[in-house]
């Protein structure tokens, strides 16, 4: 642990030398406390120096729901999901509700590339004598191909080692339009967590000028195969250093753990697993056996009949309609996943 002096309101702070940043508990100032450390200034620095050591385009996605309300939308979406436990609002045991507020990195970019390359382009040979205008042969050669690409990204780059951040967090696309400046009160009145970028400023600048080139890439080679030569221009419109809120939920249904996450901006599942219902189960069974069974009748019924093509048809049809209703019946537990 490192001792510093937060430079927006004077507050001293014990953080982790470890950590690139830090939002100040008692003002809600993001700062960059490895510029701070490298430049020597933990305490007494100067007024420019404070200036460069917090981030000014900090932002937060506002938490719209209490822990109640979590509850309630998490019992009502369970409630929905096919072979869920119709009994989980009175049977499941919530033991566990954090608000975390995650870091999100956000760069705008406009990103103008010239290419040269190479492309397949076909060659026709041998015209057919009865079809005019038609060939036998065709053959391709490489020709190259030049062009530009003007695009503009805004690149999202989750702030934290993948293997830390929950498994349904690392693709799940964060919608940052309501985004506000950060405000410490709100996440202390929810008693939330805030949790802090692993990147500096600098590094979250290289990841988002490298992924806007990737993109600028794919953009290439649906224009040519290969790629020999390019030029390219990232200008850096903004990075944002943004906070969004995410409940994490553990309950209990039948003695056994089970996990959830939502959404707290939007109200979203961004993930839930439950135990499928025994009534479930046993309409699944039945629906296969029943569909599995007029399925191979039809089939073994369609070599007999005029309308042979339609009964064996029909019967494979069922058939996999009684496959999908086993493998749901087969499943441990039932699952819901927002992108």
């Amino acid at each position: 642990m490192v001792q510093i002096e937060c430079p927006e309101c004077a507050a001293d702070l014990n953080v982790p030398a470890s950590s690139p940043i830090h939002t100040c508990d008692y003002c809600g100032s993001a700062i960059q406390i490895s510029q701070m450390i490298d430049s020597g200034a933990e305490t007494g620095a100067t007024e420019d120096q404070k200036k460069q050591f917090i981030i000014q385009d900090h932002y937060i996605i506002r938490c719209k729901y209490n822990h109640d309300q979590v509850k309630s939308l998490l019992v009502d979406w369970v409630q929905k999901i096919p072979g869920a436990p119709q009994d989980f609002e009175g049977a499941a045991n919530i033991n566990r509700i954090d608000l975390k507020f995650y870091p999100l990195w956000v760069g705008e970019i406009a990103a103008t590339s010239d290419y040269v390359g190479l492309d397949d382009w076909p060659r026709f040979s041998k015209p057919a004598h009865d079809r005019p205008g038609w060939y036998e042969h065709v053959s391709y050669y490489k020709r190259e191909e030049s062009g530009r690409v003007i695009r503009e990204y805004q690149v999202p780059i989750m702030a934290l080692d993948i293997q830390k951040l929950p498994k349904y967090l690392r693709t799940y696309n964060v919608t940052t339009t309501g985004k506000e400046f950060f405000d410490i009160t709100h996440c202390k009145k929810l008693g939330g967590e805030i949790v802090d970028s692993i990147y500096t400023m600098d590094q979250a600048d290289k990841m988002v000028r490298q992924e806007a080139l990737n993109k600028q890439t794919n953009e290439m080679h649906k224009e040519v195969k290969k790629i020999t030569s390019r030029n390219d221009d990232i200008q850096q419109k903004g990075l944002f250093y943004i906070h969004f809120p995410i409940y994490e939920i553990s309950f209990n249904y039948n003695g056994k753990p089970h996990d959830a996450l939502v959404d707290g901006s939007s109200g979203r599942i961004v993930h839930v697993k439950v135990p499928v219902s025994k009534e479930f189960r046993v309409k699944t069974l039945s629906a296969s056996a029943a569909f599995g069974v007029v399925g191979t009748l039809m089939i073994a019924l369609g070599s007999l009949e005029y309308l042979m093509f339609f009964n064996i048809a029909g019967g494979i049809g069922l058939i996999i309609v009684a496959l999908m209703f086993l493998g749901l019946n087969l499943r441990k537990k039932a699952s819901e996943r927002q992108k």
